[in-house]
């Protein structure tokens, strides 16, 4: 299977008025994140493909569907700084969107895949299973769900990591982790140094890491 990279988004400068995020996806299975407003409703939509659903964890916020457009707004409801939600377009792809709050203004974010449009997506329309689970585990897992744990893992020097939740779903081991700087330097990132034998996925919340801060790391693994 190929394995599954966490894409940042592209936060692209506009002559115009108002300026969108262009998220940017090597193929609607690849997880990426987007800045949204905590107070005003943002606008989502897919280049070239209408939203038929947004799906993400109760209470975390409302969408407010635009049928004739085939977007849609989104509004937190929740003082969470990340949340996940899970887009479907009208032929059934699912995308998987790492939103980060901040008070800021509205935003727009366009979801739009690499090179040809539509030249990734399976003949099928739809995702593989296996991938479907894999972003079910992850969006779970950032959204707080799973066994609770309490367990420091060896890293790197200079840093804290910690296994704080692990969920199991057909066949997969999804392990969340918190990612602590504890050195007087920043830290900079690349969610491959994350992977070992039997690891499909991995999703780092945030890439740099000034000293003190953290991150969460979520790590989809096949189960033993």
């Amino acid at each position: 299977m190929k394995k599954i990279f966490l894409v940042s988004a592209l936060l692209l400068n506009s002559v115009q008025a108002q300026a969108a995020q262009m998220v940017f996806q090597g193929s609607p299975t690849d997880a990426t994140t987007a800045v949204i407003s905590r107070h005003e409703p943002n606008l989502i939509t897919i280049d070239g493909r209408k939203i038929r659903r947004i799906h993400g964890a109760e209470g975390l916020f409302t969408i407010t569907p635009e049928p004739d457009t085939g977007s849609a707004w989104l509004k937190p409801t929740s003082d969470k700084p990340m949340m996940s939600a899970y887009v479907t377009d009208e032929d059934g792809q699912h995308y998987k969107l790492l939103l980060r709050v901040e008070d800021i203004p509205a935003e727009t974010i366009i979801v739009r895949g690499r090179g040809l449009q539509g030249s990734a997506i399976p003949p099928s329309g739809k995702n593989e299973p296996r991938n479907d689970d894999i972003i079910n585990a992850t969006v779970a897992l950032f959204n707080g769900h799973g066994d609770r744990k309490s367990e420091v893992i060896p890293l790197w020097k200079g840093t804290r990591f910690e296994l704080v939740r692990t969920i199991d779903l057909r066949g997969l081991r999804g392990e969340a982790y918190v990612l602590t700087n504890t050195s007087d330097k920043r830290i900079v990132m690349d969610e491959r140094e994350f992977y070992r034998t039997g690891v499909q996925s991995v999703s780092v919340e945030k890439l740099t890491l000034e000293a003190g801060q953290s991150t969460r790391v979520i790590v989809i693994s096949e189960a033993e």
